[in-house]
Order: structure tokens, then sequence, then C-alpha cells
């Protein structure tokens, strides 16, 4: 009799606890926490909200913005971990950045070169790992004949980025600016 008081006990428990909303860690969660309580609380406070929210009616509009935010973590994600290696791996020689140096040295005036190297140096390590995320898009652009999806669900507005992207006879070539007379570094 007191075995079947306490199983009926423990069943009661457990339906209540799980129609309560608790909330457990996972055996790998346990594990990447490492012991530290602040960051295994962290992870107990998202798995409540996330259980509060999935509770909430959310309108067809608020569904397909919270699908698009979860598609934007998964790319960030991927194209960090795609390209953690090579963008980490960088090198910007002592050249480099003095030909940098050189040919923007009208922008930067007469600061010296070693004031200013590992600003140029994070410059051209930032606009390499832009250039290699940009030839990613652009191999994407082709594999799956992005343009040409683009054309036919959006005639109007394919039409209006080719025009825009030919620019006018008179907008093709602008005028350079007149060098500016840089009296107050010569003081």
């Amino acid at each position: 009799m007191k075995k079947k008081l306490m199983v009926s006990f423990l069943a009661l428990v457990l339906v209540a606890c799980g129609s309560s909303g608790s909330l457990e860690l996972t055996k790998q969660e346990k594990e990447k926490v490492n012991g530290d309580v602040n960051v295994a609380r962290q992870l107990l406070v998202q798995k409540a909200i996330l259980k509060d929210a999935s509770a909430e009616k959310l309108s067809e509009d608020d569904q397909y913005n919270l699908n698009l935010a979860k598609q934007e973590v998964e790319v960030s994600y991927y194209l960090q971990k795609k390209f953690e290696s090579e963008l980490n791996n960088i090198k910007v020689s002592d050249e480099e950045a003095q030909k940098y140096y050189d040919v923007h040295k009208a922008e930067i005036g007469n600061t010296p070169f070693e004031s200013v190297k590992d600003a140029i140096i994070a410059q051209i390590t930032y606009e390499k790992q832009t250039g290699i995320v940009n030839k990613y898009y652009e191999d994407l652009l082709n594999k799956y004949k992005i343009e040409e999806i683009l054309k036919k669900d959006f005639p109007e507005a394919a039409q209006a980025a080719v025009q825009t992207q030919t620019p006018a006879p008179a907008e093709a070539a602008p005028a350079a600016p007149a060098p500016e007379a840089k009296t107050e570094e010569k003081k």
C-alpha cells in the first residue's frame, strides 16, 4: 500500500512539474557550462523565456519576422564557421601597408607611417575579409542564378536596377575635386 501510494505521489509530482513548466539542462548543456552556475542560469532563463513565448499567439507577420531572425542568425553563424580560418589568417605585409599609406597620403596627411601603421593594417585586413565574403556572395548569385529569379519575380525592379547601374554619359566621369591648399597643416 505504501509503495502504491509513493508511486502515485511521484507520478502526480511528475505530471504537476511537467505541466507547471519545469526546466532542466540537457546533458550536453551541463557539460558545456562546465560548472559555471551563471552560464547555467542564463541558459535556464532563456529556456523559460522561450517556454513563455511558445504559449503566446504570434501574428503571421510576427511569425515571419521571427523565422527571418532565426535565418539571419543561422547564416551569420554559418559564414563565421565557413570563413573563420581564412578570415583570421589574413596577413598584411609592411610593404602592403606602406603602399597603402603612399596611395592614401593625401587623405592621411602628415601623420607619420609608424603612427598609422596598425590602423592601415586593420583597414587592409578588413578590405581583404570583405573581398573574400563578397566573392562568395557573387559565386552564390551565379550558382543559383539569383538575378534571373529576380528578373522573373520582380521585372520592373530588375529593369530599374539595370538602368541605375549604367550611368548616363554626364554621370559616367564626374570631375575630380580641385586639390585644396592645406594651410593649417603647414603652420
